[in-house]
């Protein structure tokens, strides 16, 4: 299918992102209920945070090898599969209470994750050109702020509401099953195609990783994945160190991605306008290990609560998460490499993911104060100093390659 007759673009790009949002729903709903679940599967919160983790684990095995089976079967069918085992997942937690079965299912649901990202990239640089690619990357990339603001009010609402945490999956899997024909009826992507309107050859793992400067990028984004989701899942249990109720910590957390999403949106459009996405993410880092320093020194003032919780939204996931999904496809050195390439940066992020929730968990403790946080306070501004260097580095090498190219 050709570009004059698909469906518009937007149009698909929405469906696109919403189904992103949902994938992301489903990681984040246990997070501001996680005590209640733990109690539900007569499981301690250590043994309740491996459910946060095991979402991610299949995108640690798979994001390579789904990159490769992505470049052969094409984004949409992609697409449909992570809809379709984002249902089975969610059907198989719901009507379980056994911990070792909802594990299982946490893992199913993750298959969704571990691609979403990938596909969401493949599917931009496809249907978007020049600068409209940053603004569309920077609007796809709210996907996880928006599901944090949603799931962080939505499902103690759910759960309050009906009584019942099984509500939660039932509510995922009927939308996910609503993204699944979205998708089949409405989205479509045309073939890579090279110069002259040849179809463009294969891409291997073994040429997308000759590139120093997507590697040195994927270790900055393992650093940046740790400290997002320690952000996102555990900034609930931090203002609860401080003394705060569930439902105000919950409150308090999902600004984090009420922020965001603006903030992904703005940067996309201004990364895309002044083509300066390392020079971001270099700022960006720099800020972020402030946030990081300070969390176990708030205090008790709801202001600095809010002015935190707006920060870690506006930073590691606005701005330099934005920076990374843009400057990571021109890090390709052909289109048919961008799949892959994604696939390369998204097991280092789902690695970071999986490490985050139980590490911070860990060295947080009882959580029975905000001194507990101290620890994990300074191993993610140790974190964001590496994202710093990374950046520099990688923005080095970048310049190198074009210049290598351009000869």
């Amino acid at each position: 299918m050709n570009q004059k007759s698909m469906p518009n673009k937007w149009l698909m790009f929405f469906i696109l992102l919403i189904s992103a949002i949902t994938v992301s729903l489903s990681q984040l709903k246990i997070s501001p209920v996680m005590g209640d679940v733990a109690a539900m599967l007569s499981v301690d919160a250590n043994q309740a945070s491996l459910l946060m983790s095991l979402f991610t684990v299949a995108g640690i095995f798979l994001s390579i090898p789904g990159a490769a089976v992505l470049a052969k079967t094409g984004s949409k069918n992609m697409l449909l599969i992570l809809m379709g085992t984002l249902v089975l997942g969610n059907v198989l937690g719901a009507v379980t209470n056994s911990f070792a079965v909802v594990m299982i299912s946490r893992i199913i649901e993750g298959l969704s994750y571990a691609l979403i990202i990938t596909v969401g990239i493949d599917m931009i640089n496809t249907w978007f050109t020049g600068a409209t690619v940053g603004t569309a990357t920077g609007i796809f990339n709210t996907f996880a702020a928006a599901a944090n603001f949603i799931g962080m009010n939505a499902s103690v609402a759910l759960y309050k509401g009906t009584g019942n945490l099984k509500t939660l999956w039932w509510a995922i899997a009927i939308l996910a099953a609503v993204c699944f024909v979205l998708v089949l009826l409405v989205v479509q992507t045309p073939k890579a195609e090279a110069a002259g309107g040849v179809p463009e050859k294969g891409a291997t793992v073994g040429e997308a990783v000759k590139n120093p400067a997507l590697l040195v990028t994927c270790l900055s984004m393992f650093c940046l994945a740790f400290v997002l989701f320690g952000f996102i899942t555990c900034n609930a249990s931090l203002f609860q160190a401080y003394g705060i109720d569930q439902q105000s910590s919950a409150f308090y957390a999902s600004l984090n991605g009420l922020i965001g999403i603006p903030t992904c949106i703005i940067s996309g459009i201004v990364i895309g306008k002044s083509g300066k996405p390392f020079i971001v993410a270099i700022l960006g880092a720099a800020i972020c290990a402030v946030i990081c320093f300070f969390m176990p020194h708030l205090g008790d003032s709801s202001v600095a609560y809010i002015i935190y919780a707006l920060a870690t939204g506006i930073v590691p996931g606005g701005m330099i998460m934005t920076s990374m999904f843009i400057f990571t496809p021109q890090l390709a050195k052909r289109p048919a490499l961008i799949g892959l390439s994604m696939g390369l940066l998204n097991t280092l992020y789902y690695i970071g993911v999986f490490a985050s929730t139980p590490v911070i968990t860990a060295l947080a403790g009882d959580n029975s104060s905000p001194a507990n946080w101290t620890a994990p306070s300074l191993l993610m501004v140790a974190l964001c100093v590496i994202v710093l260097i990374c950046s520099v580095v990688g923005m080095g090498m970048a310049k190198k390659q074009k210049a290598e190219a351009a000869a």
